[in-house]
């Protein structure tokens, strides 16, 4: 396997969590195979499928939703409106909720609604969750509780647990090409090209915005790495879906903003070339990740980083990836601490009095 940066080069423990996700993943993959198996073949007959989170794990709820293609029809939903907005639940339907520690107050009051109805609830939480997300009927395992409020290897484990209960469902879990395999060296070598990330890093540290865009099941990583800028970095960023990107929000950009397009295998009608374009024409910058063999993107203009040739269930993992590893030296290069939350800042931590999580 190809080793990255080592971890000693850097003293946050985000980075630890980064750089782990390859053998995280692998763990998962292999430790929660029969258990997402008996719970694949269970929501496989339920009429449809809700997946909720807050947070980075609303951000997978979304990412779940869109690639569940394989059962019943799947609807993501933020748990605090799952709980204030209930949909009609009931016995017929499966309800998964994701907590990265299983202790956040909002999935505990979602997974309780979902109890209350009578549905099939299914928690995918850490090792070593609060004790009101064990309440669920059952229970996917991915890592220990992240010590760094940057939740990285929480989320692409969440996001393997997804994907291989959609395998689950289709009957191919156990099948040899499924991509579960490759996905670990597939991920070390998205690490092991870190220096190109840091490059991108330096040359734009300091830009006044940081837009990104995406579309299908990457509009969530475009709202994720939107969402760890501003916890690690405090930057003016947004994430978007692309064409919604362009009905407005598109006035926004300019040459001191930096334009992140992830472009994935899949109909965009083009968007990602015209978006590109677009932003050559105004000279704001654009970063684009992709593995579409052909997708002009170079032409058109941007810096691609080249991602990894997956199944479109497993896409989101990878791409998210390099976003993290952006996130990270973005902070570190304008001199903020990526794993507290902000609250090393005074306004923050006295804010954070007023509400609880």
């Amino acid at each position: 396997m190809t080793t990255p940066t080592p971890r000693t080069a850097h003293p946050y423990r985000m980075y630890d969590a980064i750089v782990s996700q390859p053998e995280a993943i692998a763990s998962v993959v292999d430790s929660q195979r029969e258990q997402c198996a008996e719970v694949g073949e269970i929501l496989a007959g339920k009429r449809r499928i809700h997946v909720v989170g807050i947070g980075t794990s609303w951000h997978a709820a979304l990412v779940g939703a869109s690639i569940m293609s394989a059962g019943p029809e799947a609807f993501a939903h933020n748990s605090f409106e799952f709980c204030t907005a209930t949909p009609s639940v009931t016995a017929d339907d499966g309800v998964i909720v994701v907590s990265h520690r299983g202790t956040k107050r909002s999935s505990y009051d979602a997974l309780d609604e979902a109890v209350a109805a009578g549905a099939y609830t299914v928690a995918i939480t850490s090792t070593d969750p609060g004790p009101r997300i064990q309440v669920a009927d059952a229970g996917i395992r991915t890592v220990e509780q992240e010590t760094s409020s940057a939740f990285t290897v929480s989320y692409t484990t969440a996001l393997t647990a997804l994907a291989m209960l959609n395998l689950a469902m289709a009957g191919s879990l156990g099948d040899s090409d499924n991509g579960l395999a490759e996905l670990p060296q597939q991920i070390a070598q998205i690490l092991a090209a870190e220096d190109d990330v840091k490059a991108v890093v330096a040359d734009h540290q300091d830009k006044r915005r940081f837009v990104s865009a995406g579309w299908g099941a990457n509009t969530a990583n475009a709202y994720e790495v939107a969402l760890k800028i501003k916890e690690t970095s405090r930057a003016d960023c947004e994430g978007f879906q692309i064409e919604q990107l362009l009905h407005g929000p598109f006035c926004s950009l300019d040459p001191d903003c930096l334009l992140t397009v992830i472009a994935t295998p899949g109909d965009d009608r083009g968007r990602a070339i015209d978006l590109t374009n677009a932003a050559a024409a105004l000279g704001a910058p654009v970063w684009a990740l992709s593995n579409r063999p052909d997708d002009g993107l170079a032409e058109a203009g941007a810096r691609v980083f080249p991602l990894p040739d997956t199944p479109p269930y497993l896409t989101p993992i990878a791409s998210v990836v390099p976003l993290q590893l952006f996130t990270y030296h973005l902070a570190l290069a304008r001199g903020t601490h990526p794993d507290l939350f902000q609250q090393d800042v005074s306004g923050q931590a006295a804010a954070r009095v007023h509400y609880d999580l």
